[in-house]
């Protein structure tokens, strides 16, 4: 087995952080084989859409003058406001996995951090019908559903997560999926910068309030952020990668990392 590499690329751009993942999906992974298990965060914080929803949804003057970015993923799902949270990053082998079963072995993985770090989170019910909800207004956010294997606590969506699959040359199929571990309420933010009216933007904050959680509501101490970091990577160090990363390069990794980023093809 081609050993995982972690990475923690800490505070980036949203641009940066989306040209990123979309990079190692699509050529770290086809040209090493090398699996990626990455951490990182957002600044300045960003909103995110998801590959197919469109602009028009969003009130980009507004976006900018508050001083946030604006970047459509290269995965599906619905729009999310990246604020108080950790994002992981996982590029994969999908090669005859269906894409509910990669979710369940990522959901896996952060439901043991999780339980590691002391918080008591649940699988969702998975019984949502999503051609349905995205007729409807209220489904522009990621926190307003939960899919199979997404990750809740006391029925409410802690972890909003998204997937790709990249077709490779070689026939196989390389999966990235990323996602949004909420630590605080700022997600809750998003509602401010929809192009929507006011009697429903007060709408769909109650559905986002009603609909999340956080880590800072179960718990009067902050979030400890090198400490979450610290529970899953050791989760998807013994769950994913075997019990070791890989002792790469990282200077020279990075220093590739950050050509395809400044300098994409």
């Amino acid at each position: 087995m081609t050993p995982w590499i972690f990475v923690d690329s800490g505070f980036r751009s949203g641009t940066e952080n989306m040209q990123l993942d979309d990079w190692l999906a699509r050529y770290w992974f086809s040209e090493t084989r090398q699996p990626v298990f990455r951490l990182y965060r957002w600044s300045p914080y960003t909103l995110s859409l998801g590959y197919h929803q469109h602009y028009g949804d969003v009130d980009i003057g507004k976006l900018n003058d508050a001083g946030f970015d604006l970047v459509r993923r290269p995965t599906g799902g619905r729009a999310v406001f990246h604020a108080e949270e950790i994002t992981y990053s996982i590029v994969m082998d999908a090669t005859g996995k269906r894409v509910d079963e990669v979710y369940e072995i990522i959901s896996r993985v952060l439901a043991s951090a999780l339980q590691a770090a002391g918080y008591e989170v649940e699988f969702a019910a998975g019984n949502q019908n999503f051609s349905d909800f995205y007729r409807k207004k209220h489904s522009v956010s990621c926190f307003t559903a939960s899919s199979d294997y997404e990750i809740q606590i006391a029925g409410r969506k802690l972890v909003g997560s998204a997937q790709r699959r990249y077709a490779r040359p070689d026939g196989g199929v390389t999966a990235l999926q990323h996602g949004s571990i909420l630590t605080g309420p700022s997600h809750q933010q998003l509602v401010d910068f929809l192009t929507i009216d006011d009697s429903h933007r007060q709408k769909l904050k109650k559905i986002i309030r009603q609909s999340s959680i956080d880590l800072s509501e179960l718990s009067t101490k902050p979030v400890e952020y090198d400490l979450l970091k610290k529970h899953l990577k050791d989760s998807a160090m013994k769950h994913l990668a075997g019990g070791y990363f890989d002792d790469f390069d990282h200077e020279s990794f990075t220093a590739k990392m950050n050509e395809n980023v400044y300098n994409p093809e």
